[in-house]
């Protein structure tokens, strides 16, 4: 059967005042420079938020399950790495701290284990009202089987503030004043975010995640087949505090274990900025002939419609939707597109992130040789 394209979640738990976390990020920031696309990052902030005001309920929650004693750190996949790590009463966490970077080798296996199921994620987001939306579908490509549940977390890059988002800092070259972009720095040594002289920026902070804890179950059966396609929605109105522009989703499938009542292996993840959507090839490209569009799905609709396109070679091409006036209302990809199958969703929204009003609208692919057009009814409740 068909394999999914494998990216790979990397968890660390951290916190501002975990004095070895800086040194233990060039690990994290080895590996993704390694591995570039393949390799998705958060940092999970832990302790209180009287301490470190990144932390929430999720990431104490999180914590509490792993079982984390120490920081920093590490989950890759929440697989278990007990053939790197040694025996541990909890398998998934790899220290990040120096010397020999283990994050590497965990990150190597998962890359080269197949997957049976690939990640769409469609969001979109109101600037005036901090309202996100986001629908995350889970694409199998073969069978799977057992409590498989989908995560939904909104990650901010780039954080900083006042005193108390100061980092400890137990290692390194020295503070060197002025020097906003260094990673390291000696002990005693706050590094401090206030935005004036030297700035540490908290990386891919986890602020929420949208599901429970370890996933939202019963979206997808416990016995799932090749073809099926199971999609979960979102919302969330986000806090005035958190930056948009440096906003992202990052969506992943799971296994829950129950023996444990944590979260189990990850099968996939996948992540995209905030108001943007994205979409996993999922079909051979070899099997596809000719440029299509398919009907979307459901028709008519109230929440969102799914919309798949088959391309048999790289080239450029958009997937507009205009009223009946012939305005164009929205924008769902314009760019290069690779051979296979993308599927993309609209929610009925415009491209300001406002409700469309009830009634039909047409959906058309524009290639390079090529237009192709389908109606699609919008009907909310």
């Amino acid at each position: 059967m068909a394999q999914a394209p494998r990216k790979v979640l990397i968890e660390e738990f951290t916190g501002t005042w975990c004095g070895y976390c800086p040194l233990g990020i060039t690990n994290i920031d080895q590996v993704k420079a390694t591995y570039s696309s393949t390799v998705i990052a958060v940092a999970d902030h832990v302790y209180n938020t009287s301490v470190d005001p990144m932390t929430n309920n999720f990431t104490v929650a999180l914590n509490n399950a792993y079982q984390v004693t120490s920081t920093p750190q590490v989950m890759v996949d929440r697989a278990d790495w007990s053939s790197i790590i040694g025996a541990s009463s909890t398998p998934q966490l790899i220290g990040n701290y120096s010397g020999h970077n283990y994050i590497e080798d965990a990150t190597s296996q998962r890359l080269n284990a197949s997957s049976p199921v690939s990640i769409d994620i469609a969001s979109s987001y109101n600037t005036s009202t901090k309202s996100a939306s986001v629908t995350v579908t889970a694409n199998f490509v073969d069978t799977a089987s057992g409590d498989i549940r989908i995560s939904c977390l909104l990650v901010e890059d780039k954080v900083t503030g006042g005193a108390s988002y100061d980092q400890h800092n137990y290692g390194g070259n020295g503070c060197r004043a002025g020097d906003a972009s260094s990673e390291f720095y000696s002990y005693p040594c706050l590094i401090p975010t206030s935005l004036t002289g030297q700035v540490f920026y908290h990386k891919d902070v986890v602020r929420i995640n949208l599901a429970p804890t370890f996933g939202t179950a019963g979206v997808i059966p416990s016995s799932v087949t090749a073809g099926l396609h199971f999609s979960k929605s979102y919302s969330y109105t986000m806090p005035t505090t958190w930056k948009d522009s440096n906003m992202k989703v990052v969506a992943f499938v799971s296994y829950y274990n129950t023996s444990t009542a944590r979260g189990g292996e990850i099968l996939n993840a996948q992540e995209v900025a905030l108001g943007q959507s994205v979409t996993a090839v999922i079909e051979n490209p070899s099997a596809i002939n000719t440029v299509s569009l398919d009907a979307a799905y459901p028709n008519p609709f109230s929440q969102i419609t799914n919309i798949k396109v088959k391309i048999p070679a790289t080239q450029h091409a958009s997937v507009k939707i205009y009223d009946l006036l012939g305005h164009e209302v929205a924008v769902l990809t314009d760019e290069n597109l690779s051979p296979g199958e993308h599927i993309y969703y609209w929610n009925g929204n415009d491209k300001e992130g406002s409700a469309l009003g009830n009634g039909l609208y047409l959906i058309r692919l524009q290639t390079e040789n090529q237009s192709l057009s389908k109606s699609v009814v919008l009907s909310r409740n």
